[in-house]
């Protein structure tokens, strides 16, 4: 809350005081006065407060180079003003303290002891808590107007034009993290500089955009209270957002696993602006923090706050989203933006990018793509020709990450228990086609220890390496378990 503005000119003015200014600075201004401070102590600075006034009948005795001193400290202080009580002590303002107030620049007056100090404290008191009262109310009615036009419907743009009216701070404007400019009002082709560092507007405790203002007479109360309000609407529209992708994540799961026709996936993928007809790339994007942390974070905030929905077709299934991009619209781009915008729900984001094909069985063949370009590591992958381990793998009606667990549990019980590295020398035998002398050197193991190790997983698995059907089933497994992003040993 900002000081309050009760002057020492208006205390002065009031006839029923009979307040008599004695230096100049008693009509310098502004003056405004904090609160009230009576006081006979030898040395009162260690009890004041910038902005407040002091008031005396100067019952002690000072000697002039003390008066000068003290006078010059309240000044430095800087006191609001030094009430004189005369008529009790002294019936008069000594000439010497007048002229060396004057002199420091301290705004002093006389009060006579008809008018006790409890009556200037009185009226000090009931100014400042009535302009504290009114500033609350203001508050409040700012507060209330937010919270009404939240719920009017009117998204951001109503919020920032409301704001604005009460506000006497130039432009308000909403930026992204990177200093992007989402939304201003009054509008303008560019953002003003921000007359201060900005408000966080955060979403799941995460900071989403700032709320800045022009000039930085804005009091962040109320830009702070505007902040709690705008990430309430992001919230809303980013649930409304988030319903719209789950409806076209149902589509696509009906589409990839076959669980419907092909006309009728045409039907629906064109209910929701994708034409089958059109070739297209799918963009797909794994975020390891989970579905739930995906679906509250507003990583797409500009075309949120616009109300418009998503400007490509977005899907979300499970802990994936789903882009996808027609003709004339680069896929590659838009993977790498993609990812930036994830990356604020967590780091080690993986976008696969599928080659761009027409008809449903084109996006089919996409989404497996990119699915398995996107399972080879953190950050944007270009598909490789379409592999059948691949395509099994991204098969989600298969529990081919729980076969491969099951089948590679022995070893990874030999490897905690015993501090060996079995599952290392399998997966390092089988990657040099079973060949055991490039396996011996990649492992930089004698060959009898490479037998011995062998052995070892044929006892544990119950499977024999030198059958090619055993030997597929292990190797099957471990690259399950890599796709499904468990530890490899």
């Amino acid at each position: 809350m900002k000081d309050v503005s009760v002057q020492l000119t208006d205390l002065l003015a009031d006839p029923a005081l009979r307040l008599r200014p004695l230096t100049s600075h008693c009509h310098e201004g502004p003056r405004p006065i904090r609160w009230v401070a009576s006081t006979e102590l030898p040395d009162p600075l260690p009890f004041l407060r910038a902005g407040e006034l002091m008031l005396t009948t100067a019952m002690l005795e000072r000697s002039r180079s003390e008066w000068d001193d003290l006078l010059h400290r309240l000044a430095a202080l800087p006191v609001a003003g030094l009430g004189f009580g005369t008529g009790l002590v002294h019936r008069e303002v000594p000439g010497y303290v007048v002229e060396r107030a004057e002199h420091a620049g301290l705004a002093l007056f006389g009060s006579p002891v008809e008018v006790p100090f409890v009556q200037i404290s009185r009226w000090v008191a009931d100014r400042v808590f009535a302009e504290r009262y009114a500033q609350v109310r203001r508050t409040a009615d700012v507060q209330d107007a937010l919270l009404r036009e939240l719920l009017s419907g009117r998204g951001l743009p109503g919020l920032l034009r409301r704001l604005h009216g009460h506000l006497d701070a130039g432009a308000v404007s909403v930026t992204a993290p990177d200093g992007r400019l989402l939304a201003q009002h009054p509008a303008a082709p560019e953002a003003p500089a921000p007359g201060t560092p900005g408000t966080p507007i955060t979403v799941d405790g995460v900071p989403v955009a700032r709320l800045a203002t022009e000039r930085a007479t804005a009091r962040q109360d109320l830009l702070s209270f505007a902040a709690s309000v705008l990430g309430l609407e992001v919230a809303r529209q980013q649930a409304v957002l988030t319903g719209r992708r789950e409806l076209l994540g149902q589509v696509v799961e009906d589409v990839v696993h076959r669980t419907v026709p092909d006309a009728e996936a045409r039907r629906r993928l064109a209910a929701h602006g994708i034409d089958p007809a059109v070739p297209h790339a799918v963009v797909l994007a794994r975020v390891p923090a989970g579905p739930a942390r995906l679906r509250a974070l507003p990583w797409t905030l500009g075309p949120l706050l616009d109300r418009g929905g998503d400007v490509l077709p977005t899907a979300l299934v499970e802990d994936s989203v789903a882009v996808f991009v027609p003709e004339g619209v680069d896929a590659d781009a838009t993977a790498h933006t993609v990812l930036e915008r994830l990356r604020a729900a967590g780091p080690g984001v993986r976008v696969g990018v599928g080659a761009r094909r027409p008809g449903v069985a084109g996006l089919r063949l996409g989404w497996f793509e990119a699915r398995q370009a996107g399972s080879t590591g953190a950050g944007v992958r270009t598909a490789a020709p379409l592999s059948l381990t691949g395509l099994l793998l991204g098969n989600l009606d298969l529990p081919l990450r729980e076969l491969g667990d099951t089948v590679l549990a022995p070893l990874l019980r030999y490897d905690a228990e015993h501090g060996g590295e079995l599952l290392r020398t399998l997966r390092t035998y089988l990657a040099h086609d079973a060949r055991p002398a490039a396996a011996a050197e990649a492992l930089t193991l004698h060959r009898n220890s490479l037998r011995h190790r062998l052995r070892r997983i044929e006892e544990l698995t119950g499977r024999s390496l030198d059958r090619l059907d055993d030997r597929m089933e292990l190797w099957l497994a471990l690259h399950a378990r890599e796709a499904g992003g468990e530890a490899t040993g």
